[in-house]
């Protein structure tokens, strides 16, 4: 299989739920050990999203660079748990499915913590790329970004990883009545055209904090400004009390899904509280047919 040739393609491909959500009911959300300690707890969760009907999953890798209060609390081997994260969802997809090297934010702010420097967040992201493509990725995919700053860092830090290698990136936006924004105030469409402009194979959005209707709209202005695949990985719905559950139901998800995919999305997936009930409900709805453009 040629992930590539896919994203090329422009067929709608699909990706899995949300890691953390599953994690989390096994008590594993995040754990930095839980790849050399539970493999067969993540393996799981890979299994189901294959089970559903995900073409690609994404390692359970999201916090694992060298900046991320997790992994600076934990003191983990980094370099062995990202290979770990490889080689578990490896074996789970065989040749049924795509494996993308997930890679998160550092989950810290430039100008408000002394670490974050350009050096230091290019390095933690280049480390987090090199162990991740040594074991094989068919891809990495930076999520979660809520700077263009640190995006674009780790994007390079991909790109010198292995050149050749897919990357895709996909942030989260915000304030969607000051023009959807990310938190440090840049619009879908500057991120997207920049990210498009230092090699990303595909843009996007993940875990924004906005309804259905308005992810399709950011949808609709980053396609409308790249060339490139656009990403849609909506949450479940809007969290919900102080355990942030979420309720949306795998039918209304499927719809809003479909509703990013009418407006360019050819990359679709689910984020927090999207679990394989609801990509398993977007797989029929591909399936189906209705979704088409």
């Amino acid at each position: 299989m040629d992930l590539r040739k896919t994203l090329d393609s422009g067929r709608v491909l699909l990706l899995d739920g949300a890691m953390g959500t599953e994690l989390e009911k096994v008590h594993l959300r995040g754990d930095c050990f839980a790849n050399i300690a539970r493999q067969v707890d993540v393996a799981k969760i890979h299994l189901h999203s294959l089970a559903a009907g995900s073409e690609a999953i994404t390692t359970n890798t999201f916090p694992l660079n060298a900046l991320t209060p997790e992994a600076v609390r934990q003191q983990v081997d980094l370099d062995r748990a990202n290979r770990l994260g490889v080689a578990i969802a490896r074996t789970v997809a065989g040749d049924r499915g795509f494996v993308l090297g997930g890679m998160g934010p550092t989950g810290r702010v430039f100008g408000m913590d002394p670490a974050m420097t350009e050096a230091n967040v290019h390095a933690a992201f280049l480390a987090q790329a090199r162990s991740l493509t040594a074991e094989g990725v068919d891809a990495l995919i930076i999520e979660t970004m809520t700077s263009l700053e640190e995006a674009l860092l780790a994007l390079r830090a991909c790109k010198e990883a292995k050149p050749e290698l897919p990357v895709l990136v996909s942030m989260s936006y915000y304030t969607p009545d000051k023009g959807i924004r990310t938190l440090m105030g840049e619009t879908a469409v500057e991120c997207a055209q920049a990210l498009q402009e230092k090699g990303a194979s595909a843009v996007g959005t993940n875990c924004s904090a906005f309804t259905m209707p308005q992810m399709a709209d950011a949808v609709g202005a980053m396609r409308r400004f790249t060339n490139i695949p656009t990403i849609a990985q909506p949450n479940a719905g809007q969290p919900h009390g102080e355990e942030s559950t979420y309720d949306m139901t795998p039918a209304v998800f499927a719809d809003g899904v479909g509703e990013c995919i009418k407006r360019g999305a050819t990359i679709v997936g689910g984020c927090c509280g999207a679990g394989p009930e609801h990509i398993r409900a977007v797989a029929t709805k591909l399936r189906s047919g209705r979704e088409v453009r």
